[in-house]
């Protein structure tokens, strides 16, 4: 049994290998282009761009620790910043379910039961893809889903709105949680309190919008007009990734999304490095987190 899940494991990792191996060779067979490209290197911005995700990581663990207050526990912020980093590291295992499996453990020694940090987790990681997915709808609409018609766009936003009513996001979550032979949970949040929650994903998910918009322009400029476009990519590449549910971190399917987007208006070349270099950029701030996180 052991060996079994061992060989899926290391399955999945050789494949996410191929795709990053075939991600450089195409950077490296069309060096040429890359090289020639007018890169315009921006240190400070790049500076700013990782302080941005850093602070959102903050902001993110705020959000986090409100949510385990709803399940009734409270949970000092240091606290909650070593678990969220020290658990986030579970997602480059496959199978996504390894960072809340974490943050369950990790809070139980804390004196919080694994049925309310558990059900807080999954809340959080729902709630924050719903959210995603809705800043793409109201940021970039059409622009950004340029096969959609237009009038599927109303339905669109307000299907994502009625998955966060409490008992029907607890029933699609509970299937979603067998399918991965994982323990239900059960939503005690008011829809008003799913709202607010939504809400400050959203708001966590312009910042990071922005942050990769500077990343960017840490490297090249572009046209202003292309920001929320952009940041759009980003937010959509990193929630599908995300949702990839076998493939650890989200590792090729996420630069395979961002380059699609970014291909629209930069040479394919150069979408592929900044979508890898994207990678390390949030892996640094990641691991930048983690080391704060070893002091505390």
């Amino acid at each position: 049994m052991l060996e079994g899940k061992y060989a899926k494991q290391t399955i999945k990792f050789l494949i996410v290998s191929i795709i990053l191996f075939f991600f450089i060779r195409y950077i490296y067979i069309h060096w040429t282009s890359v090289s020639q490209y007018q890169w315009k290197f921006n240190y400070p911005l790049l500076s700013v761009s990782l302080i941005l995700v850093i602070a959102n990581f903050i902001f993110l663990v705020w959000i986090w620790k409100k949510l385990i207050l709803r399940m009734g526990y409270f949970l000092k912020l240091k606290k909650a910043f070593k678990i969220f980093f020290y658990s986030t590291m579970g997602k480059y295992v496959p199978g996504k379910v390894w960072a809340i499996l974490g943050a369950v453990y990790l809070c139980e020694k804390e004196g919080i039961p694994p049925k309310a940090s558990g059900t807080a987790a999954v809340l959080f990681q729902a709630l924050n893809m719903i959210a995603g997915l809705l800043l793409v709808l109201l940021v970039s609409g059409t622009k950004f889903l340029g096969g959609v018609p237009k009038i599927l766009y109303l339905p669109l936003v307000l299907i994502l709105v009625i998955l966060i009513y409490p008992p029907l996001m607890e029933k699609v979550l509970n299937i979603l949680l067998k399918l991965l032979k994982r323990e239900p949970v059960r939503i005690n949040l008011s829809f008003r309190h799913n709202l607010g929650f939504t809400f400050l994903f959203l708001l966590s998910w312009f910042v990071y919008g922005v942050a990769f918009n500077v990343f960017i322009r840490s490297l090249t400029p572009y046209s202003w007009d292309l920001v929320p476009f952009m940041a759009s990519a980003f937010v959509f590449s990193y929630v599908i990734g995300f949702l990839s549910v076998f493939v650890p971190g989200g590792l090729g399917v996420r630069e395979g999304i961002l380059v699609f987007y970014l291909s629209h208006y930069l040479p394919l070349p150069v979408a592929t490095l900044i979508a890898l270099l994207s990678r390390l950029w949030m892996t640094a701030a990641e691991f930048l987190g983690l080391a704060v996180s070893f002091r505390l």
